[in-house]
């Protein structure tokens, strides 16, 4: 008698698969939950040499070894896989994330989120690739739309739960990273290693294979994230410390000011598939950098809790779209061989811009004012939107003329 698969158990099985990568991709920007509590931190530490530098890198320590490990996590991704790589590191994210509840100076601490940092990069890259590898055309935009409004929605619940647990003590909020300890079981129940296409493709000649990189295209996205990541990261380093220059002091109000510019990045990301279908990337990078000059521009001229609120509508938009946006580029202009060490170098770009974030706001605020500061990036991020009107044209035009011709 031929054997007939149980077609529930595979159903049920590959809603576990998305259900397991979406929760996952909901932790990969857990990092900055620390945020609301760093003004505490400060005061913890008030007494050290560099005390206000060092507790902003507190926040972007994961950031630079994300960046100095991306490259080298990529290659494992690639030669070991995904799977093994994914399970690993989200267990040593859970017990480096969880170090700050007992390590007591904040020179160890910093350790602690350099650890972070290292895992972390290995999860976003693995999980991304897996989207790469299980979904193709119009059902991987939809997967990576999904995924955006998880990292989004999950960056929204886990900064405000931190928030909360701050006005108990600042260590509490490191206890949200427990919750990475609940998804390893799914993990090995549901995910597979896609290893036979990975060797099929590096068993291709090299020409061929590099022939379909678009390298110039790949470089492109990867300046262009580092540059919007160091204008966007100012929204969980320097609002706690925005809210106290406008007399908002209290913690649980600065992971909701975050929490919420997390919540409109996540609702954006959802209109990602329909967008990426009817409109040219170009123009989608045009609308992001429009959207979040706007929010910023409003956040330099707050003057109440719901003026940032406000701000933060507006402006979460845009990272909403840009994550999805980019990954997109990268999935769709490089070969399966070379997947995970291309996407883990638009990570460690990604948070090395992040990294570098208060190198660019702090003097910044100092020479002027923290609001100032977000006037003049709105004005900056509103003059890249042009740039990219002006390239959606240029393409548009080609386009044209290549359909006359």
């Amino acid at each position: 008698m031929k054997y007939q698969p149980d077609v529930d158990k595979i159903l049920r099985r590959k809603r576990l698969r998305v259900i397991t990568i979406l929760l996952t991709s909901s932790v990969t920007f857990m990092a900055s939950v620390v945020a609301p509590g760093l003004p505490a931190i400060y005061q913890e530490f008030s007494h050290i040499p560099e005390a206000e530098l060092l507790t902003r890198l507190v926040l972007t320590t994961p950031m630079l070894f994300i960046a100095l490990s991306g490259p080298f996590v990529g290659m494992v991704i690639d030669s070991y896989g995904r799977r093994n790589t994914l399970i690993l590191s989200t267990i040593g994210f859970g017990i480096s994330g969880l170090s700050g509840l007992v390590l007591e100076s904040l020179i160890t601490i910093l350790i602690g989120r350099a650890f972070l940092g290292v895992f972390l990069v290995a999860i976003l890259t693995s999980v991304t690739a897996l989207i790469g590898d299980y979904y193709s055309g119009n059902e991987r935009n939809r997967i990576a739309g999904l995924q955006a409004a998880f990292i989004s929605f999950g960056t929204l619940i886990y900064t405000i739960i931190a928030g909360f647990l701050t006005e108990i003590h600042w260590r509490a909020g490191f206890a949200i990273f427990a919750v990475a300890f609940l998804l390893i079981i799914p993990m090995i129940l549901s995910l597979y290693e896609p290893t036979d296409n990975n060797k099929k493709e590096r068993m291709k000649p090299a020409k061929t294979s590099s022939m379909k990189n678009d390298w110039v295209t790949i470089v492109g996205v990867y300046v262009i994230t580092f540059v919007t990541m160091i204008i966007l990261f100012m929204i969980p380093a320097q609002t706690p410390f925005f809210l106290l220059d406008i007399g908002i002091n209290n913690a649980a109000r600065a992971g909701i000011a975050v929490g919420v510019f997390s919540l409109s990045s996540g609702i954006a990301s959802l209109a990602f598939p329909w967008l990426r279908k009817h409109f040219s990337v170009s123009f989608i990078f045009a609308l992001i950098f429009a959207d979040v000059a706007v929010g910023y521009i409003l956040l330099g001229m707050a003057a109440d809790f719901y003026d940032v609120i406000l701000a933060m509508i507006v402006g979460g938009f845009s990272m909403g779209l840009f994550s999805p946006n980019a990954n997109m580029v990268i999935l769709s202009r490089v070969t399966s061989a070379f997947r995970g060490r291309a996407l883990s170098i638009l990570v460690a770009v990604l948070f090395l811009g992040q990294f570098a974030s208060p190198f660019y706001s702090l003097p910044l605020a100092k020479i002027s004012s923290l609001g100032d500061s977000y006037l003049i990036s709105g004005c900056i991020l509103a003059c890249i939107s042009t740039l990219f009107i002006v390239l959606t044209v240029y393409n548009r035009k080609n386009i044209l003329r290549r359909n006359k011709n």
